[in-house]
């Protein structure tokens, strides 16, 4: 059959061959155009996707593709986050152990067992010495040797003496927010700000301390020191809250739909007092956290960092009134109540939010 297989000039084997590769060239090319035509279909649909994602997402002032990558920002910061928690977490776990391991120490090294066990071990090296120093003339201070229990004292000054620096370190004070002294209140130079009440003992020396320098300093200029009657305007008002207003949009990229936002607002009253106030937003722009009043806007900023320093080392709790649940966050004499939420499931999400977008750095006013 071979023999009879002819393509123009070509016969034989040399024609079925011919034959073969235009075949496979022809499935070739049709292979070829059937995926650039799905390509083609495919880039087609990618764009009107994206088409109308960035129309969805134009509201925002923001490209679809910018939202994605911001929400990749926005999951490798939690993740950062998490990641600080929990070695903040372990740091607390660890310095917990150490402060219940000195709580069993101490009792233990003032126990009348301790002193003999402690007799009984400065007794083992002596007796050794004993047997060689036996032919000498003058055993009678080795034998009166371990009578003393003087040894014992050591041993509980050296383990107390280990066991101190393991306390966890005091932050530094700062007396740049000091103002002198308030009746009804004190400053904790720890945080930097006004408590109600009255100080602990230790805190009331330093503050006596401070005050000294303040008449001295009086004496010099010429002028009385005065204990002030009121309370200090940095602290909050003891009024109602204030109605908040719908935050403001701004042009272009806003960094809020990330990191959560801060927005200072005011009111003006009949009397001419005004009274500042900050609202927690997270990215959704819901408030998740609403302040009292205050009655300059530089003690309002200064709320603000207090809040978030608050939020980092004060304890949370979920407490409830009025069928209502809401979380307080407490640090020393100072509480933060949340807003009130139908149940505790939810009361317990808000603190995470709160923990996870109190410290943004977007701080606007309005």
């Amino acid at each position: 059959m071979l023999e009879n297989l002819k393509l123009g000039a070509i016969e034989g084997a040399s024609a079925l061959i011919v034959i073969l590769a235009l075949i496979i060239s022809a499935a070739a090319i049709l292979a070829i155009l059937i995926v650039n035509g799905m390509k083609l279909v495919k880039e087609r649909r990618d764009a009107q996707e994206d088409k109308a994602e960035n129309e969805f997402f134009a509201e925002y002032g923001i490209t679809g593709e910018e939202m994605r990558l911001n929400q990749q920002l926005a999951d490798m910061r939690d993740k950062l986050s998490d990641k600080r928690r929990f070695k903040k977490e372990l740091l607390e776990a660890q310095r917990t152990v150490v402060v219940r391991e000195t709580v069993e120490e101490h009792p233990v090294a003032e126990e009348a067992p301790v002193e003999e066990s402690v007799a009984e071990a400065a007794q083992e090296p002596v007796q050794e010495p004993v047997a060689k120093v036996a032919p000498e003339p003058v055993p009678e201070p080795v034998a009166e040797a371990p009578q003393q229990p003087e040894p014992a004292e050591p041993v509980a000054e050296e383990t107390k003496k280990a066991v101190t620096p393991k306390k966890a370190p005091k932050k530094k004070d700062d007396w740049s927010k000091y103002e002198g002294e308030f009746e009804g209140v004190y400053y904790d130079p720890e945080d930097a700000c006004y408590y109600e009440g009255s100080a602990p003992p230790e805190l009331a020396k330093k503050l006596a301390a401070k005050q000294k320098e303040f008449e001295a300093k009086a004496k010099k200029d010429k002028k009385e020191v005065i204990v002030k009657k009121i309370v200090p305007p940095f602290l909050a008002l003891k009024t109602p809250k204030n109605p908040r207003q719908t935050p403001k949009k701004v042009d272009g990229f806003d960094e809020s739909v990330i990191y959560g936002k801060y927005v200072v607002e005011h009111v003006d009253k009949e009397d001419g007092a005004h009274e500042y106030f900050y609202t927690l937003y997270n990215p959704s722009g819901k408030a998740i956290y609403e302040s009292s009043n205050y009655c300059e806007l530089e003690y309002c900023k200064r709320a603000i960092v207090r809040f978030k320093s608050h939020v980092l080392i004060g304890e949370f709790t979920i407490n409830a009134a009025d069928l209502k649940f809401f979380f307080e966050l407490k640090r020393k004499t100072y509480i933060h109540k949340g807003l009130p939420q139908d149940n505790y499931e939810a009361a317990n999400a808000l603190i995470n939010e709160v923990r996870s977008y109190a410290q943004t750095d977007i701080v606007r006013e309005q």
